[in-house]
């Protein structure tokens, strides 16, 4: 009979099926992760609350796309994809993004305790965003008739196109969610972001089941921007008590001065630089499809924005990372932490680029099949249009870190003339390839302007990272 040791020997052995050791590691390792205070393993966690929130909305746009491409055809899901390309370049021109400002100046005020100063800074966000707003409203509403005049537009589609520019516009959403996420409060501001394609889900089958058309479309489409922002503001009212006790507590525990909440010059200089980045971004999107539209038509201004549309799938995971990602790259270069802020850049350019050489592996082989499944045998076309603009879009992702870099170094100013490089080579490639090569030669320009621009951003970030390596 072999020999037991007594049950309190310390030579007792648990048996490899029990498991609880290994759980208790793996416990161990997460409670790890919740705390690190790693720049990459910080990015990981707020990209984690993003990444579910863009995840459902890939998801579900996936079907709300299949429901409007199917109901409207490539003809009218082209004029649909028209009028909503014009309102978000009207939107973009007047609706202020302010949350990239609210962050950059907000961050080292919160974390010198100083909430009193980031509240006059999301104050001055706010009006900003706000007034913009009214402005375009009324400009929409004046300017309207003539334009749908000019291009011939139905009473019914002007009407929609008034309805959605109007939600759009008083959809007050950037300020919200700079405040969230200046608190590090990334999941609740990536649950106000699902607001989003969830109305636009359910409106899509509601309207499919009354009887759809464009103007009902546009409508859901307004609708879903404002429900977006009243969760946001919802948010930021129910977490106002916690982050005002949390303010006290800081406030008291801490003998240092309050940092500098920055001139109002500084802020106003950032927030132009960074909204005129945004607006070519927007140009470089939404305008392609209208001169798709306008120079080879409709059905190929559709085909062209199907593609576009599941390529920004991949553009949606690219902002998961990218707005952590200038988050705490402000934070690195706001505690002069250089080397870290280095050695964070490099670590996620290695990691962008396996990953996005992964995704467009997968598209290869299954985007045509989702073209197929989605939206029909008549949209087929926008297979080889896809690959071309998810390569544009990979490409993008692979340099995630490098414009955020930009913003966060003081070099807005920089990013922007980039983009605007970007976007007059955009220009002239369509010039030269849209007559001959119709809606192919618009996806080659994308693709060819895309790697133009990250090879201007590699060289301005490798001076900023030589400047770094000197101190």
């Amino acid at each position: 009979m072999p020999l037991q040791p007594p049950n309190d020997s310390p030579c007792q052995i648990q048996p490899w099926w029990d498991g609880q050791g290994e759980n208790a590691l793996i416990r161990e390792r997460m409670n790890r992760l919740k705390s690190s205070e790693d720049s990459l393993v910080r990015v990981g966690r707020n990209s984690a609350w993003l990444f579910s929130s863009k995840g459902i909305s890939a998801i579900l746009s996936l079907f709300y796309l299949a429901v409007v491409t199917r109901a409207l055809g490539p003809a009218g899901f082209g004029t649909f994809i028209l009028i909503v390309s014009a309102g978000q370049i009207l939107a973009a021109l007047f609706r202020i993004q302010t949350w990239q400002a609210i962050v950059q100046f907000g961050t080292p005020l919160l974390a010198d305790g100083d909430h009193k100063a980031f509240g006059r800074i999301a104050g001055r966000g706010l009006a900003v965003e706000l007034i913009g707003g009214i402005i375009a409203c009324g400009l929409l509403y004046f300017l309207l008739p003539s334009i749908a005049q000019q291009f011939s537009l139905s009473r019914d589609v002007e009407q929609g196109l008034l309805i959605y520019g109007l939600i759009v516009l008083l959809a007050i959403r950037s300020t919200p969610t700079g405040i969230l996420r200046a608190h590090d409060r990334f999941r609740d501001s990536a649950i106000g972001e699902v607001a989003v394609p969830v109305t636009r889900m359910i409106g899509a089958l509601l309207l499919l089941l009354i009887g759809p058309n464009i103007t009902g479309f546009l409508i859901i489409w307004g609708m879903s921007e404002l429900a977006c922002a009243a969760l946001l503001w919802l948010l930021v009212w129910q977490n106002g008590q916690k982050m005002g006790a949390k303010s006290t507590m800081t406030a008291k525990s801490m003998d240092a001065q309050p940092a500098p909440e920055g001139n109002k010059k500084s802020f106003y200089g950032f927030l132009a630089a960074t909204n005129f980045s945004y607006l070519l971004t927007i140009i470089r999107e939404r305008a392609v499809v209208i001169i798709v539209g306008l120079f080879v038509g409709a059905a190929a201004a559709g085909l062209f924005r199907l593609a576009d549309q599941l390529a920004n799938s991949i553009n949606r995971i690219t902002e998961v990372f990218a707005r952590p990602m200038f988050v705490e790259l402000s934070r690195l270069y706001g505690q002069s932490e250089r080397s870290e802020l280095r050695r964070l850049l490099l670590r996620s350019l290695y990691i962008s680029a396996i990953s996005g050489l992964s995704m467009f592996g997968i598209l290869v082989m299954l985007g045509e099949y989702v073209i197929i499944i989605m939206s029909g045998a008549q949209f087929a076309g926008a297979y080889p249009l896809l690959l071309l603009l998810a390569g544009a879009t990979i490409i993008g992702f692979v340099a995630l870190g490098l414009e955020p870099l930009l913003q966060a170094a003081d070099r807005a100013t920089t990013a922007f003339v980039s983009r605007m490089i970007s976007l007059l080579l955009l220009g002239a490639l369509l010039y030269f390839w849209l007559p001959g090569y119709g809606v192919t030669g618009a996806a080659w320009a994308m693709l060819a302007s895309s790697a133009a621009t990250v090879i201007l951003l590699m060289l301005l970030v490798w001076r900023i990272l030589r400047g770094l390596g000197k101190e």
